[in-house]
C-alpha cells in the first residue's frame, strides 16, 4: 500500500494538526510519502506529478479538500481526508460553501472525534488521533505534587482565563498552576494573575520543547482543560489529553466537544460541566485527594495505550485505505 500524504501542517511548526501529521507519517513509515505544501512554492505541482504513483492520497485537513477533488479527478485514485474540527466550522470568506462542495466529492472523510463528526456536513468515519505511548515517560510522582497544569494555545475556547478568574482563587492556596503555551489571551491571563494576587501560585512557561513538556506532565498532579463553548470554534479532540494520559497523568476536562472522546470519566480523569465553578472545584479537589489516590498512573497509561496508540490507530486507516483501493 503506497500512500501519498499531503499536509500543510508539519513540524517544526507546533500545534495539534502538526502533531497528527508527524504521528501519521511515522506510524505508516516507509509506505507513506509526505508532501508539505507549505514547505516549498512548487509543492502543489509536485502533488500532481506524484499522484498517479500511489494507491491512496490522504489529506491532512479539510482546507486541502479542494486540492483533493482535483487530484482525484487527475489521478483516478482514492482521495481521503482527516477532519479535525475548525477545518469544517470556519466561517469566513465563503469557506462553508467551499467545504460543503468539496467533501462529498472525496472518497472518504475521517473525523478525529464523534464531536467533529456531528459538525461535518457528510457521512464520515471516526478515527481518533494517535499517540506513540513509548515516547512519553510515566509520572512516578503522581499524587505528590500540589500542581495543576494547563497546556495549549491561550485562546478563549481553551478556558484558561476563565479558570484563573473563577476557579483557582477558590482552591487551596497550596495548589500551584503552571501554564504551558502562548496565544492572544496571554496578556489577559497575566493581568488576571496580577489583579487577583496569584503571582506566587501561577507560572507562565511559554512554548517548551517536547522533553520539557514531558517533564511538566510528570511533575503535575492533574492536567486541566477548562474549555468553554465558543460558536464555530470547537475542540476537535484535544491532543494534550492523550499526551498527559500517556504519562499517566489524570485530566480534568470540560464535558464538551472532542474531549468526551479522549477523557474516560473516572478512569483517565474527570469530565466536568463547562462553566460550572462549583463542579470544577469539587472535581479538582477529588483529583488531588492524596489520601484516597483516586487515579492510577499505570491504569491511565494502559487505557490510553489500548485506545489511542498509533499501532491501533494506524490499522484503522489501513483498513479504510485497503477497502477503497480494492474497490477501484
Amino acid at each position: 500500500m503506497r500512500i501519498l500524504f499531503i499536509t500543510r501542517k508539519y513540524p517544526p511548526s507546533i500545534g495539534g494538526m502538526e502533531t497528527f501529521s508527524y504521528g501519521f507519517s511515522q506510524a505508516l513509515g516507509a509506505d507513506c510519502t509526505v508532501l508539505n505544501v507549505k514547505a516549498k512554492p512548487w509543492a502543489i505541482l509536485q502533488c500532481f506529478w506524484m499522484a498517479k504513483q500511489y494507491d491512496v492520497i490522504h489529506l491532512g485537513d479539510g482546507v486541502l479538500a479542494g486540492l483533493g477533488v482535483l487530484l482525484k479527478w487527475w489521478s483516478r485514485k482514492p482521495v481521503t481526508v482527516t477532519i479535525h474540527g475548525l477545518d469544517v466550522t470556519y466561517r469566513r470568506f465563503g469557506y462553508q460553501r467551499y467545504i460543503r462542495w468539496c467533501l462529498p466529492k472525496l472518497s472518504a472523510v475521517c473525523c478525529v472525534s464523534q464531536a467533529t463528526a456531528t459538525v461535518t456536513p457528510v457521512p464520515s468515519t471516526v478515527i481518533p488521533n494517535g499517540i506513540t505511548i513509548a515516547d512519553w515517560p510515566v509520572n512516578s510522582e503522581l499524587g505528590k505534587n500540589r500542581c495543576l497544569l494547563f497546556v495549549g494555545r491561550l485562546v478563549e475556547r481553551k478556558g484558561c482565563a476563565w479558570f484563573l478568574e473563577q476557579v483557582l482563587p477558590k482552591l487551596d492556596k497550596a495548589i500551584h498552576f503552571h501554564i504551558v503555551g502562548t496565544g492572544p489571551e496571554l496578556e489577559r491571563c497575566q493581568l488576571l494573575v496580577e489583579r487577583l494576587k496569584l503571582k506566587d501560585r501561577v507560572r507562565f512557561h511559554g512554548i517548551v520543547s517536547s522533553a520539557n513538556l514531558a517533564k511538566h506532565y510528570c511533575n503535575a498532579q492533574a492536567l486541566v482543560m477548562p474549555n468553554i463553548a465558543v460558536p464555530h470554534n470547537m475542540e476537535g479532540l484535544g491532543m494534550v489529553a492523550l499526551e498527559a494520559g500517556a504519562c499517566g497523568l489524570p485530566v480534568v476536562a470540560a464535558d464538551l466537544e472532542g474531549m468526551k472522546d479522549v477523557v474516560i470519566d473516572g478512569t483517565t480523569g474527570l469530565l466536568v460541566e463547562s462553566g460550572n465553578v462549583t463542579a470544577w472545584i469539587k472535581a479538582i479537589q477529588h483529583s488531588m485527594d492524596t489520601m484516597n489516590q483516586p487515579f492510577s498512573a499505570s491504569v491511565i497509561r494502559q487505557t490510553v495505550a489500548d485506545r489511542f496508540d498509533w499501532h491501533t490507530v494506524k490499522q484503522h486507516y489501513l483498513d479504510l485505505f485497503y477497502g477503497l483501493s480494492s474497490n477501484q
